[in-house]
């Protein structure tokens, strides 16, 4: 016999006869009654009370609320409308708090989301369908084994819902994990790249495996030979990639549950009882840590690093999980060491580099795939230095992180029209590497700074306020113009594709390039015709000397 069905009709016993009028009557009647016996009376009424007690905590999870005086009603089901309804209505004439404890199942109704509950975590938008004169074109889905079909012919032939009196014999979709194609791409199994259609399920597996993937790998190899190392996340082992740690190294992995103040806190622990941990968060839920970085890890300057996982715009998740405010925040707090590479194989790199300094370490990556650049073997990186990747006279594009490459676009797109353009990869958005971004800006027409994060006070703010300082000392600076590129101020970001919400928020190249143009334009500047610094094109790295 099942434990579970027992359980769970006792507590909605216990939730009806909580509501009826008559127990709440009896109940106060029998107390008064009780109490008032001589000499036995309150002994009594106690006793009553703990057995009372035990016997609503063997039926009921909620004796917690129950001594804080909230009246608990549980574990209802949540599937049922017309019940839920009269819990409600009733719940609102008891006298006092009441906390209703509701239970639902995860994508109830939808077949593919009851069996894979982490790869339909999301709900992607499908594709915006192409206008032809003025109607959408249906979409067209392609399977192997069959012809083309467009929406509708596709649901009647893979209907998702089960029909009333037919088998549920559908085919089980695979579990959710985002590695579960083996490259480590985002796709339909993914835990948060929602439903994506099939066209894009088949897109993706063409596509480099994402930054996750690296990084979660880098990590790995890394463990092999520091057993310091240790893993914690908070709820996410498979949306950040740690459930590949867990896999090798379960006795190093802590997964806290849905709690980044926790993890956070219990990271700084470990680093003070000499370990090496990583607590990888999702950038909009480390905003939930923001205290603990400061008081536990940068207050104490422990080498803790942060792997902030979906930095910058994520898309189908909506807005609240747009990784668009850690940047700035981070920014302010003292040793606080911040970087983001411009491709996958940089960001091995820096998780190497991470583990070769003392102090807490902010890295942040993105949610999309890599370039597919060739294999490198990865090394420490001196930390706050850039990288010079051109030269130019007249603009100098300055961006952090991945953006970097729609920069290197832009400049050739504005190169094409005569402009002498210069592009450097920051890496380091604290330290910045001042000395190369002013042996850089001198003399430029124009300054761009690119980031996928909101402006205000980020990676932009930072490098105005290194050529603000120069300018006032320095002459070289006086004519030096800053245009910030970034997520708008004072705005959140809608649901939406990723790429959409770039050509809409004017991140991508095309993007970009106009708002370069439209700046110099402002600035009533003349294209230099082709003339570029001797030695463009030449990469190089920062250096002090």
């Amino acid at each position: 016999m099942s434990i579970s069905p027992t359980v769970g009709a006792f507590s909605q016993y216990f939730s009806t006869l909580k509501l009826s009028s008559a127990w709440k009557q009896s109940k106060t009647a029998y107390d008064r009654i009780v109490e008032s016996l001589p000499v036995v009376g309150r002994p009594a009424l106690s006793l009553s009370l703990r057995i009372r007690r035990m016997v609503v905590n063997f039926a009921q999870p909620g004796q917690l609320f129950e001594d804080l005086g909230i009246t608990y009603l549980g574990v209802i089901p949540g599937h049922n409308l017309r019940g839920l309804e009269h819990i409600f209505r009733a719940a609102l004439d008891v006298p006092g708090p009441v906390l209703v404890h509701v239970r639902t199942r995860k994508g109830r109704g939808y077949r593919p989301a009851e069996r894979d509950q982490i790869g339909f975590h999301g709900a992607a938008l499908p594709p915006m369908p192409e206008l032809v004169d003025g109607n959408p074109t249906p979409e067209v889905h392609a399977f192997p084994g069959n012809s083309a079909m467009t929406g509708p012919a596709l649901a009647r032939k893979q209907s998702a819902m089960p029909e009333p009196g037919h088998r549920d014999d559908a085919p089980i979709e695979p579990a959710g994990n985002v590695n579960g194609n083996g490259n480590g791409n985002a796709t339909a199994g993914s835990a948060d790249m929602g439903t994506p259609s099939d066209q894009a399920r088949v897109a993706a597996t063409k596509r480099p495996p994402n930054y996750t993937y690296h990084f979660a790998r880098e990590l790995v190899e890394m463990a092999r030979t520091d057993r310091r190392i240790v893993a914690i996340t908070a709820g996410m082992p498979t949306g950040t990639g740690l459930d590949v740690f867990q896999n090798e190294y379960p006795d190093r992995f802590f997964d806290v549950g849905i709690a980044e103040q926790h993890a956070v806190a219990m990271a700084a622990g470990m680093a003070l009882a000499k370990q090496r941990p990583v607590v990888a968060l999702y950038s909009t839920f480390l905003q939930r840590a923001f205290d603990q970085e400061v008081h536990d890890v940068c207050q104490n300057d422990l080498p803790v690093l942060i792997a902030v996982d979906r930095a910058g715009l994520v898309g189908e998740d909506g807005t609240s999980h747009q990784g668009m405010f850690t940047l700035p925040t981070q920014r302010q707090l003292p040793g606080m060491v911040i970087a983001s590479p411009k491709d996958e194989q940089e960001l091995r790199s820096l998780v190497r580099t991470a583990f070769a300094q003392e102090h807490p370490f902010a890295l942040h990556y993105p949610r999309d795939p890599g370039f597919g650049v060739p294999v490198v073997e990865p090394k420490v990186l001196p930390v706050g230095v850039g990288e010079v990747l051109s030269h130019g006279t007249q603009v100098l594009i300055i961006g952090f992180g991945p953006i970097v490459e729609r920069g290197r676009r832009a400049a050739e797109m504005l190169k094409a029209e005569g402009w002498s353009v210069g592009v450097m990869n920051a890496r380091f958005a604290k330290p910045l590497d001042r000395q190369l971004i002013l042996d850089e800006a001198r003399g430029k027409l124009l300054v761009v700074t690119l980031e996928e994060s909101v402006v205000t006070g980020g990676f932009g703010a930072g490098v105005l306020e290194v050529i603000e300082e120069a300018r006032v000392t320095d002459r070289g600076y006086r004519e030096v113009s800053v245009k910030v590129i970034g997520i708008p101020a004072d705005h959140f970001v809608e649901h939406g594709a990723v790429d959409q919400l770039r050509k809409q928020l004017r991140l991508d190249t095309d993007g970009i390039t106009g708002q370069i143009r439209e700046t110099l334009v402002r600035l009533k500047a003349v294209p230099a015709a082709g003339k570029t610094h001797a030695g463009a094109g030449t990469p190089k790295n920062g250096s002090h000397s």
